[in-house]
């Protein structure tokens, strides 16, 4: 084997050697950012601030000294009137087919779903709380639902998913 052959190959070997270095820090940065999201994410909770992303349907993002979440009060009423209906009916089709007869749609608009009804049935935000990874705090946002309401909807929505079993 030739000289240049030999150092084509030596240099080839450094230049892998040095792209799996440099791929285990980007591993180890991209860990490490993902720890300190999630240990912030864990103190914002803990200071019973709501998460990231957008605010759930009847709150919207406080602005900059307010509250993390205020109270939109039309939505705030929708989200009353589905934990009552659903009580009622005991059906989320049922409160959705209620919705749609009342003329209330989602915030873009759009028809809802028996999916965003249960969402928001089992959304401990809206009886103040705030969870993340196992830990639940109260809240520092305006509660929607009275804590007997929401636990009352979800002691039925309990009962009657053991039943499909």
């Amino acid at each position: 084997m030739s000289k240049a052959r030999k150092e084509k190959i030596k240099q080839n070997n450094n230049e892998e050697v040095l792209q799996l270095k440099e791929q285990k820090t980007i591993d180890r940065e991209l860990l490490t950012h993902g720890e300190r999201v999630r240990r912030g994410q864990i103190a914002s909770v803990q200071q019973g601030r709501y998460g990231t992303g957008p605010a759930p349907y009847g709150y919207r993002r406080g602005e900059e000294g307010e509250k993390p979440l205020m109270v939109d009060d039309y939505e705030a009423e929708v989200v009353r009137m589905i934990f009552r209906e659903y009580i009622r009916t005991r059906s989320t089709g049922r409160v959705v087919d209620y919705l749609h007869s009342k003329g209330i749609y989602t915030r873009q608009g759009k028809k809802w779903s028996r999916q965003a009804i249960s969402i928001i049935l089992s959304n401990r935000t809206y009886r103040g709380r705030v969870c993340f990874g196992g830990i639940e705090t109260e809240g520092l946002h305006d509660p929607i639902i009275e804590p007997a309401l929401f636990y009352k909807a979800n002691a039925i929505r309990k009962s009657r998913s053991r039943k499909k079993e």
